[in-house]
């Protein structure tokens, strides 16, 4: 009986919802309010609402064979025929494909996704730093991976591993003759600056990734990192942008 009983007081609320939603569909709307056209100010935005709930980064690491990134290749570095990252491998051709990312710092994904471009698989980590420090925080850009391992709106530690380096879905595949893997890394002075140009006479907002990481190890401040980097007299054959 009790059963029953709920059953019919089950189906008196659906017919009940459903008589108002009738009544509602036939009633006259009110004309749609205008979406508002002015967009964020995301710079703003993120550092009232955003930085002040991200951990503190207070060291930093390599992003490939951390902590040192020893056995590491920076073949193309920051700012050379206007760079505004770094490529870095551990082999020649594509035999880098595969190998691990790790946050250089502890952080939090802003945007894991494949952009099916040049850019292939890219991950953007904030990075806070300490209360004293400059700049107050960084928007790390991690692409032309192979694949993710996080998502959006993760929090990452240093070290972890967040994907694989790739070839920018095959842009830069030897077999498509391009010249290898590599992981493209740029260290942002400001937030939502998307891809970016990737190459620009102009690097205001960038920071030299490699040099930066160095300036911010804690305590090991004094211990340079140790990836190699190559010119144009040692470079051919490892994978970059060029």
């Amino acid at each position: 009986m009790a059963s029953r009983v709920a059953y019919l007081v089950v189906l008196a609320a659906w017919i009940a919802a459903l008589w108002f939603g009738l009544d509602y569909a036939a009633q006259k709307k009110a004309p749609t309010t205008a979406i508002p056209t002015k967009q964020i100010d995301w710079p703003k935005f993120f550092e009232a609402n955003i930085l002040p709930a991200l951990p503190v980064a207070e060291e930093f690491d390599a992003p490939l064979r951390p902590p040192d990134g020893q056995g590491a290749f920076i073949s193309f570095p920051f700012g050379e025929k206007g760079d505004l990252g770094e490529s870095w491998t551990t082999a020649k051709g594509d035999a880098a494909k595969g190998e691990p990312v790790y946050s250089i710092a502890d952080g939090w994904v802003s945007v894991a996704q494949d952009f099916q471009n040049a850019y292939g698989k890219a991950v953007f980590v904030y990075h806070r730093l300490p209360a004293g420090r400059w700049p107050p925080y960084v928007e790390v850009m991690y692409s032309e991976m192979d694949s993710i391992d996080v998502k959006p709106g993760d929090f990452v530690k240093r070290g972890q591993k967040i994907g694989t380096v790739g070839d920018g879905d095959e842009t830069y595949s030897t077999a498509k003759g391009g010249s290898g893997a590599s992981l493209r890394l740029e260290v942002r002075q400001t937030v939502g600056v998307g891809l970016g140009p990737g190459y620009e006479a102009n690097a205001s907002g960038w920071l030299g990734p490699s040099d930066f990481i160095t300036a911010h190890r804690g305590p090991r401040a004094q211990q340079p990192l140790l990836p190699t980097i190559l010119d144009d007299s040692t470079r051919t054959g490892y994978g970059s942008d060029f």
